[in-house]
């Protein structure tokens, strides 16, 4: 009889992280820490308090409190703007004191990819800004992007991701050879500066 036990020790075990679709709150967590510029811990709570780890609760409370919790983890987030943004909007009051804005660019996912780079470039040339935005085609995946270029988009992601080339974006169809963005479910997050503009881009 051949013995199996090595063959056993061989499978790789699972990563956490690699089978979960919370890519949506990922994205909140790291547009947030983008904007703000780095998440706090509060020692003057009772508890010593970091905001990573308290938003990250938050947020994840908000999705069983509206039954959207197994839906979020197994097959993923159709669209975060579901209170998610919001959660993260009363942490950077309660942590920062500062007010950060959420704001929908497009109504509709009927603009050209000029259209779309254009937006995001005059957003993201302010500072204290990110934009999260939907990829499906290539991968189906919530991320957020922190800087833009002519030729590509700068990433802060949960999956490793650096940057996405512009050539291999669209808006126009979907495929496995290119990331499709979906403008109407874009959102550009930006915070109000100490002197009383506000970052909108």
């Amino acid at each position: 009889m051949v013995s199996t036990m090595t063959d056993e020790k061989d499978v790789r075990p699972i990563r956490q992280g690699s089978i979960d679709h919370l890519c949506g709150v990922y994205s909140v967590l790291n547009a947030t820490e983008v904007v703000i510029g780095k998440y706090r811990v509060d020692r003057k709570r009772k508890k010593k308090s970091s905001q990573r780890k308290t938003l990250f609760n938050d947020l994840i409370g908000h999705l069983a409190k509206n039954n959207l919790l197994k839906e979020a983890l197994t097959t993923g987030i159709d669209d975060i703007d579901i209170g998610l943004i919001d959660v993260a909007i009363e942490s950077v009051r309660s942590y920062q004191n500062q007010k950060m804005r959420k704001r929908k660019v497009f109504e509709t996912d009927d603009v050209t990819l000029d259209e779309y780079w254009e937006q995001l470039t005059r957003h993201l040339s302010s500072p204290d800004s990110a934009v999260i935005i939907l990829l499906t085609g290539r991968i189906k995946h919530w991320t957020c992007v922190k800087a833009i270029t002519p030729d590509a988009m700068i990433l802060s992601d949960s999956n490793g991701m650096k940057k996405i080339a512009r050539s291999h974006c669209t808006v126009d169809t979907e495929s496995s050879d290119l990331y499709t963005l979906w403008p109407a479910m874009t959102y550009l997050l930006s915070v109000e500066r100490k002197d009383g503009d506000e970052c909108i881009g």
